[in-house]
């Protein structure tokens, strides 16, 4: 008999904590630019979705000064957002800083996303 390991489950549980202890934010994403006619220049346009993140620091051993510097930041995003994050996106944060995603981890064992491992750099 083979058990097989319910990844909903581990998702719905990775949601609930990073909603515990987690707080709301919104990820950014540009969506192109719309002309301002008033200004003679193009404006970007955002997507805005609606996410959970839990702010982590990177331990003082994963700091190499290139690929994760000192003032980086690691966002936990719950599976529940509408879209994956991505290179170059934006998460808007409940402190109000916004940062700039430059790398992303996701977790997804037997293709069930559990969670979002994301490098932010910024304010």
């Amino acid at each position: 008999m083979t058990d097989k390991f319910n990844y909903a489950k581990t998702a719905a549980t990775a949601a609930r904590l990073i909603g515990r202890f987690g707080a709301a934010a919104t990820l950014r994403r540009n969506s192109g630019s719309q002309y301002d006619p008033s200004t003679g220049t193009a404006v970007p346009s955002w997507a805005e979705y609606p996410c959970t993140v839990a702010e982590v620091n990177y331990e003082a051993k994963d700091i190499d000064g290139t690929l994760i510097q000192a003032s980086d930041r690691r966002l936990l995003v719950a599976p529940d957002v509408s879209q994956a994050p991505r290179t170059g996106d934006v998460f808007r944060l409940a402190s109000g800083a916004e940062v700039t995603v430059i790398n992303v981890k996701a977790t997804a064992p037997a293709g069930k996303t559990v969670l979002y491992d994301v490098q932010v750099r910024g304010a």
